[in-house]
């Protein structure tokens, strides 16, 4: 190993359930042995920073998520794309991590980092934000907005019933306009409108729904899924399809392939939007790909 090699390890204080202090800790030391030095930051400012310096005088191995999907996106964010990183999984769905099974165990972990395999993996952008996961407009974007303000402390799947609760009651379900580019259209400009939008960069989503199980990270483009129809009824008649695995054969259901999309409320009514389960901003909104954006410990 080359003298002086640093390892960052981004550790989210309120990701998951329970505090991953022990768990961090044992990794750190991990890595300490096998000859590494290791900082662990709870601040992205701060590992922006150090891996910008590190990067620079080429002493840095890499950057490891300890966290959920959110603070692996924020981390993509904020470092190079040339510099390594590794998901280590300790918050609440962990999409990223399931998809190239990823695991706590301290051990893979630092065989990953031993061997040093990396793979080139596509992110989306979205008003200039990096995703890695999915972006959503609507209601679950309402949902993921009312539960990071009124939340305290760690959460699980159980935190967000209040969030969901207070959505049905107060969300209008404002329709969509979305102007995309239909790759299977040799990039012809496509118009539609739709209640309800999810754009996949994975083929995962939380609580194991799979909306579109053929996104594929690598292929260079985005799976843009959408529902047509608004209203409490009908997404609970979604859910139901989505649960059985039968909503791609839905009337109201589309699917295609795109390399950048614009999404804008058909009414002056506020409608938020979510990336990787953290609150993303209002629309309107542009989203892109980026292939091979992120370097990946896999």
């Amino acid at each position: 190993m080359a003298a002086e090699q640093h390892i960052l390890i981004a550790a989210n204080p309120k990701s998951g359930a329970v505090s991953r202090q022990r768990i961090v800790t044992e990794l750190r030391e991990a890595l300490l042995t096998d000859g590494y030095s290791v900082t662990v930051c709870e601040s992205l400012e701060r590992v922006q920073q150090l891996a910008a310096e590190l990067h620079r005088d080429g002493k840095l191995t890499g950057v490891v998520s300890a966290g959920g999907d959110g603070t692996a996106a924020a981390l993509a964010n904020r470092i190079a794309p040339d510099v390594p990183l590794l998901v280590f999984p300790l918050g609440t769905e962990n999409l990223l991590a399931k998809h190239f099974g990823m695991t706590q165990d301290v051990a893979a972990a630092r065989n990953r980092i031993r061997l040093g395999k990396t793979i080139a993996m596509d992110v989306g952008l979205a008003n200039g934000q990096v995703f890695l996961v999915m972006a959503s407009c609507g209601f679950d974007a309402a949902v993921v907005e009312t539960m990071h303000r009124t939340r305290k402390g760690h959460i699980n799947r159980w935190s967000y019933a209040w969030p969901i609760l207070h959505s049905l009651r107060h969300y209008r379900f404002p329709m969509l306009r979305i102007e995309h580019s239909d790759s299977a259209a040799r990039d012809a400009t496509v118009v539609q409108s739709a209640a309800w939008l999810f754009v996949f960069n994975l083929p995962r989503y939380a609580a194991n729904l799979k909306f579109c199980p053929q996104a594929d990270p690598l292929d260079g483009q985005l799976d843009v899924c959408t529902f047509k129809r608004p209203g409490v009824v009908r997404g609970c008649g979604y859910l139901a399809s989505l649960w059985l695995g039968k909503h791609q054969g839905l009337s109201g259901f589309s699917h295609m392939l795109s390399n950048e999309l614009t999404i804008h409320s058909a009414s002056p009514v506020r409608v938020p939007y979510q990336l990787d389960g953290d609150p993303g901003g209002v629309l309107p909104l542009t989203i892109s790909t980026q292939p091979g954006r992120l370097k990946l410990f896999v």
